[in-house]
């Protein structure tokens, strides 16, 4: 469905970036999310990156993980469904503002090599 050979996804799995359950036949299956982003990968292999230099993005996602569920902690450690709801909705701010950022420095630092070459 991404457009991958075997070994694409094997490198992909490799680098943490996609995860792959089995089922009982022992073949390996992916979710939704493995889905988007075996065909990001797919894009940027297109472009002649390799999954190795994809991992700056899993390991970005990591920190970025880490840093909300510090911030949300009090309402993660508490186990009442208004806690959870809370925790849910700041999760989906934190992330939206992240993407938001991430995209403008991007659109920033883009420019900026542009104009300086």
């Amino acid at each position: 469905a991404a457009e991958l050979d075997d070994a694409n996804l094997a490198e992909l799995e490799s680098y943490g970036l996609i995860r792959s359950t089995t089922n009982e036949s022992e073949q390996a299956l992916f979710d939704e999310n493995a889905l988007v982003i075996a065909r990001a990968a797919a894009g940027f292999f297109r472009h002649g990156l390799e999954a190795r230099h994809l991992r700056m993005y899993r390991l970005f996602a990591d920190r970025e993980a880490l840093l909300f569920e510090q911030i949300l902690l009090p309402y993660l450690r508490q186990r009442n469904p208004e806690s959870r709801a809370k925790a849910q909705e700041g999760m989906a701010e934190l992330s939206t503002l992240g993407r938001e950022l991430r995209l403008a420095l991007l659109r920033d630092s883009v420019r900026a090599s542009m104009l300086g070459a």
